[in-house]
């Protein structure tokens, strides 16, 4: 399924392959079918105050898509905050002027805000999906400010549209698409790209909650027919597995966010039936390959993608984007579209001439049994690996075992236990967060 007739177009539906009576998102009161959604969101689009930027703070998709479609009808850019903190929506609304909010709930945003509810619209369906101008800026995206700064990323229709298509061919090519449930919120942009994105243009149907429980996650997958899609993070798939949760049979899982172990993955296949791959991509370029954990640790790229070499590294082209893209990891390139990951420029450290990842100290801490959760990295000193851990063991006891895994010169010092990792909803840590939390314990 290549994406190269989609950057060809100088419009784009807002829903691909429009059937107005087929399901589209399930929440309260049932399925709303894609007829009912699109009349509601030209609808809402009428209701929208003028501004070139709206801020989409909605948890529930239904609402986020019908605020995102809305204004994309509107010619609005959505700007996609790095984690709804009242600091980082702050200097969100400062940079922009004049922006508003589309909200579900009330929060504070310094900003007019739009509420976005189930409407009870009396337009008909139209008969067939409004389309976009491919080039329209329709999203901003922040990067998740885990090595320093969030910083913006701006997204074209087109674009969007290619890698939800590049997606639905690897996750949605059956003949009944699936309903896809999701841990992860559609403000990242992994979770924009398979939730909202794939029931737009991928012919999927979408859940509208947002789960975080086990208990919720198992009950959101029960009220969808098959086939199941589960989108993910590794976070939420240890949590599942801890849980011991009984899941419907669930034709296949999706993570992304941060490195998902085999045995995690041969864990959670026990757990759900199906196959469980991982998404690997960036904010800057979207999904770029997947790979399937407990079959090997080969990344392939998604149709029409290629990686080649670059001054600083790799950089990556394909169909859907407008110009290459540099990636900030080091690869390993292989035939047919192949890859292995050797990790981060930025994640490679040397300690007293020992060189280590950090990403592979983080999995074998992750290992020790009795750990539950944690996060190493490097504090602003710069000398040496801290730790923050979520454990029931001591640290002195963590240490001991770690050392049989390590080169004790790269034990992570101070190791500090802490009742929670300062994760944001996707799983991942913030730079600033950690280095907070740390100090509040001493180290």
């Amino acid at each position: 399924m290549s994406g190269a007739p989609v950057m060809a177009e100088a419009r784009l539906p807002l829903l691909r392959d429009y059937r107005p009576e087929a399901p589209l998102v399930y929440g309260q009161g049932g399925w709303v079918n894609q007829g009912d959604f699109l009349a509601a969101a030209a609808a809402l689009a009428r209701q929208l105050p003028e501004g070139r930027h709206a801020l989409n703070l909605c948890s529930d998709r239904y609402h986020f898509m019908l605020g995102f479609c809305a204004a994309l009808l509107r010619g609005v850019t959505t700007l996609l905050p790095a984690n709804r903190q009242a600091q980082t929506l702050a200097e969100l609304v400062g940079e922009y002027p004049g922006a508003f909010a589309l909200v579900d709930e009330p929060q504070a945003t310094g900003c007019p805000q739009v509420a976005v509810a189930r409407l009870a619209c009396a337009d008909p369906a139209p008969a067939q999906s409004p389309t976009v101008a491919a080039e329209a800026l329709a999203v901003t995206a922040f990067t998740s400010g885990s090595t320093g700064r969030p910083l913006p990323n701006a997204k074209r229709w087109a674009s969007l549209c290619g890698t939800a298509r590049l997606l639905a061919g690897r996750f949605a090519a059956g003949p009944r698409p699936p309903a896809i449930v999701a841990t992860v919120p559609c403000q990242h942009m992994y979770g924009l790209e398979m939730t909202a994105m794939m029931a737009l243009q991928g012919r999927c149907r979408l859940h509208a909650r947002h789960p975080f429980y086990p208990e919720d996650i198992a009950a959101a997958l029960a009220e969808c027919a098959a086939p199941r899609l589960l989108v993910t993070t590794p976070v939420h798939l240890r949590a599942l597995i801890g849980a011991r949760c009984a899941l419907p049979p669930t034709d296949r899982v999706v993570s992304a966010t941060a490195p998902l172990e085999p045995s995690l993955a041969a864990a959670m296949e026990a757990c759900s039936g199906g196959a469980v791959q991982e998404i690997y991509g960036c904010t800057e370029a979207g999904s770029i390959a997947t790979r399937w954990p407990a079959q090997g640790d080969e990344w392939q790229l998604l149709e029409g993608m290629a990686l080649r070499p670059a001054p600083a590294g790799v950089e990556v082209i394909g169909p859907q984007l407008a110009q290459p893209v540099p990636l900030q990891d080091q690869l390993a390139l292989l035939d047919g579209g192949r890859f292995r990951l050797l990790g981060r420029a930025a994640d490679l450290i040397n300690v007293g001439g020992k060189r280590a990842s950090l990403a592979d100290l983080n999995r074998r801490l992750l290992e020790v049994d009795g750990v539950e959760d944690a996060v190493v990295f490097v504090p602003d000193d710069g000398q040496r690996p801290a730790a923050l851990v979520v454990s029931g063991l001591s640290e002195r006891q963590i240490s001991e075992q770690l050392a049989r895994r390590i080169d004790p010169v790269l034990l992570p010092r101070p190791l500090r236990i802490v009742a929670q990792i300062p994760r944001n909803e996707t799983g991942k840590v913030a730079r600033a967060d950690l280095l907070q939390a740390l100090r509040r314990t001493g180290g």
